[in-house]
């Protein structure tokens, strides 16, 4: 499938390539829908197999980011930045700086911050080129780690299921089984443990687990392989997806689904799949929204409990997504997607109102 025709399939406005010899820089910045405001997304560093699976990546993740903003009531649109890392060579200040370049260029209709392999100190590099970059301190110097928000944004969301399908939004006594404890999961594990629940890990990464179990050492490790079918009442996905497939749908055991990672269905049709088979499953770009209320108004600053209280927003939209899914009788997903785009649509009927003012004076001879 040719460029355009992806562009034409996922409804993005703009695809910027970008190179530079010197340092190495394979870029993709992708702008989806600029409708709510001016698309904000990640800096992905990764190693693709190709160029096509890098673009595909960027125009999945930049669609995501608009939808997560129109659920979340953000005034923001959905981009992604994609950086396509060499097997051979390492990244440095340059070569985020040849990044900040090009954001520039684009004069605020992308707005970036940190994702996956990439970290706080390269936004720093990418900002001494241009100031269109996510801030991640409050003028107080208060740190608000992205993390944190979205762990705490999967929290307060499968609280909101935990109701919807026990009756009540606490978790004790529940079983959770995550899979990955990383930046996210770990930070989640700290949430679920302010109540008495169960917890199921696994991670490919040895040093994650045991910083868990040397924290709670009741956690009960299972191996990568044994997640998706152990018995539980959430299955939390918090890895890279996707997670659920036609292959191993089937081996679930769980009542929801409810995770930090993107992507956590193979196809969206699995979607409808779980709502027949009675999972709840939490849309990924619902409940791993949290890092969207690092900001407000004109993507100011909050302090770090001001962004930790807006997080508990979550639960209130997850309901939402919950009580139209259950009216309309559709899956939580295609709930979720009615949300985004009833507002993306009503929204953007108001932009053909023109807002400057025109002299209504005697024209001159």
């Amino acid at each position: 499938m040719g460029i355009f025709e992806l562009m034409e399939k996922h409804g993005h406005e703009e695809v910027l390539f970008c190179y530079n010899k010197p340092t190495q820089l394979k870029a993709i910045i992708a702008i989806h829908n600029s409708t709510l405001g001016n698309a904000v997304g990640g800096c992905r560093l990764w190693r693709y197999e190709s160029e096509e699976e890098a673009l595909v990546d960027a125009l999945t993740l930049s669609r995501i980011m608009t939808y997560q903003s129109a659920v979340a009531d953000s005034d923001t649109g959905g981009g992604k930045a994609v950086l396509c890392k060499d097997l051979e060579g390492d990244t440095d200040e340059a070569y985020f700086r040849a990044l900040g370049r090009f954001v520039e260029g684009l004069k605020g209709r992308f707005i970036t911050y940190p994702d996956l392999g990439t970290d706080t100190q390269d936004m720093k590099y990418i900002k001494r080129e241009t100031s269109y970059v996510l801030p991640y301190e409050s003028p107080t110097g208060i740190k608000a780690e992205s993390a944190d928000l979205t762990a705490h944004g999967v929290y307060w969301g499968m609280k909101a299921c935990v109701k919807e399908i026990y009756g009540i939004s606490s978790l004790d006594g529940l079983t959770i089984a995550i899979q990955g404890v990383g930046s996210v999961g770990k930070r989640l594990v700290d949430c679920l443990k302010n109540e008495k629940v169960k917890l199921l890990v696994t991670d490919l990464n040895y040093d994650s687990i045991k910083d868990v179990q040397d924290k709670y050492p009741d956690t009960q490790v299972l191996r990568p392989d044994e997640i998706l079918s152990s018995e539980c009442d959430i299955l939390s996905p918090c890895a890279l997806g996707p997670v659920i497939t036609q292959k191993n749908i089937s081996q679930l055991k769980c009542k929801i689904i409810a995770g930090a990672a993107y992507d956590i269905v193979e196809d969206v049709k699995l979607c409808n799949q779980l709502f027949e088979m009675g999972i709840l499953y939490a849309p990924d770009f619902v409940i791993n929204a949290g890092e969207l209320f690092l900001t407000e108004d004109a993507l100011k600053v909050l302090s770090k409990q001001e962004a930790l209280d807006s997080v508990k927003k979550i639960y209130n939209i997850m309901a939402k997504v919950i009580a139209i899914s259950k009216k309309d009788n559709i899956s939580p997903y295609e709930a979720a997607c009615k949300m985004a785009e009833e507002r993306i649509k009503r929204v953007g009927a108001v932009k053909s109102i023109l807002t400057h003012s025109y002299f209504w004076g005697r024209r001159k001879p």
